[in-house]
This record gives C-alpha cells, sequence and structure tokens, in this order.
C-alpha cells in the first residue's frame, strides 16, 4: 500500500458513520470492540497496537483516531508521524456533530441520556445492560431496580439520529428503553459532517487535536478549550 494511505482507528461505535463517511475512499481500518469503554485502562494498549499493526503490516504513516478522551482510556496513546483524533470528551460529542454543539445541548438539556444506532448495536444502551449483563447474574428484578438507581438522574433519552445504520429499529429501541425506566423521549438530527472533517479536515482548533511526530494524548489537552 501506498505510504500516504490513511490508517483509521476507531471504536465500534462509530464504525457506520465512519465507513459511510470514508465511502469510496482507501482507508486501512481497525474497528475495536466496544468493550474496551468498560475497561479504559486497557483501551490505550489496544489502540498502540492496532497503531503498530497498520505501520507493519500495511505501511501506513497518517493515523486517525475515531476516539474521543473516553474516561482517560487514550492517554499515553502517540503514533511516530504523529495523529489527528477529536477534541471530545466521549463519541456522544462526536455524534451530535462537533464539542461545541454537545455543550450546548447538554446545557439545554441537563439529564439526557444519549443513545444512537451504534450503542445500541454494540448492547451500549441501559436496557441491554440488563438483558445481556446484568439479569444472568442477578435476576430480571435486581437487574432492572440496579439499573433504574443508575440512571436515577437522567429525565430523558435522545435518540441521535445520523441517517446511518437501522434507524427505526434504534428509535424504537431508545422508545423501549423510555417505557421501562419512565423516561421522556426526544430525537435530534445530526449529520457525518464531523466525521468527514476528522478524515479530511479542517482541523479547527476547538474541535481536534493534531498530535506531530509521537507527541503522546494527554488528558489536559481536553480542557484547554471549551
Amino acid at each position: 500500500m501506498a505510504e500516504d494511505m490513511l490508517g483509521l482507528i476507531a471504536c465500534d461505535v462509530v464504525r457506520s458513520e465512519l465507513e459511510q463517511a470514508l465511502e469510496g475512499r482507501e482507508v486501512a481500518s481497525r474497528f475495536l470492540e466496544y468493550s474496551l469503554h468498560s475497561t479504559p485502562t486497557l483501551m490505550a494498549g489496544r489502540i498502540l497496537e492496532a497503531i503498530a499493526e497498520l505501520r507493519e503490516r500495511e505501511g501506513v504513516r497518517r493515523i486517525v483516531l475515531g476516539y474521543g478522551l473516553c474516561s482517560n482510556g487514550v492517554v499515553g496513546v502517540a503514533a511516530p508521524e504523529g495523529l489527528v483524533m477529536p477534541r471530545c470528551h466521549d463519541c456522544i460529542a462526536m455524534l451530535l456533530g462537533s464539542p461545541k454543539r454537545y455543550f450546548e445541548i447538554f446545557r439545554n438539556n441537563p439529564g439526557t441520556y444519549f443513545v444512537t444506532d451504534g450503542w445500541i448495536r454494540n448492547r451500549g444502551d441501559p436496557l441491554s445492560s440488563v438483558e445481556h449483563r446484568y439479569t444472568p447474574r442477578m435476576g430480571e428484578k435486581k437487574a432492572l431496580r440496579g439499573m433504574s438507581l443508575e440512571l436515577a438522574n437522567y429525565k430523558a433519552f435522545c435518540f441521535v439520529n445520523n441517517g446511518v445504520g437501522d434507524v427505526e429499529a434504534a428509535r424504537a429501541r431508545t422508545r423501549e428503553n423510555c417505557r421501562v425506566f419512565q423516561k421522556e423521549y426526544f430525537e435530534l438530527e445530526s449529520t457525518l459532517d464531523y466525521f468527514k472533517a476528522l478524515v479530511d479536515g479542517p482541523h479547527l482548533e476547538d474541535e481536534f487535536l493534531v498530535l506531530e511526530n509521537g507527541r503522546p494524548v494527554q488528558n489536559e489537552y481536553f480542557y484547554q478549550i471549551i
């Protein structure tokens, strides 16, 4: 492969968005398992392994990360010839279109749990956690009670609709979460513009991090511009 080929490493939660944004482009990509969010101390190591693999096996030099800070999971990640990544605390800001839009929506809609097709596909919504993680260990009644306590400070579920994936199924699943946990439902539309800019630019300072020459990701970079 050509040395100028783009290397992309991202969470599977945003796989559909990035694949559509990159349609027609020749990209060497690795989508890592969603379960790393449950073990953020392992995230940097897995990403570094993927960077090394892309460089050694496919000759990639330019690296783009489809990750936010993710509970400090990406701290310490570096690429020998630099990398570009979202200046976001988590993927919700990416999916909503920008860090700025995320903060505006969060400020106007406190107590909101955001859901996307990718989260549901990876069983990341609360109801899936009850069904697949907690119920087998403690029974359905206790699992539902425990998740209800976890969601006590949330008043609504928001389905972020960017037109990717099975929109109707994701919308229905979000509504089912609302019914089970007695929360309000609302929906916001978004686009893939932020994902396209992540790959092709412009890399505005308040939206992206551009780290050159092996410079590692640090926590403080995500708090300098809000």
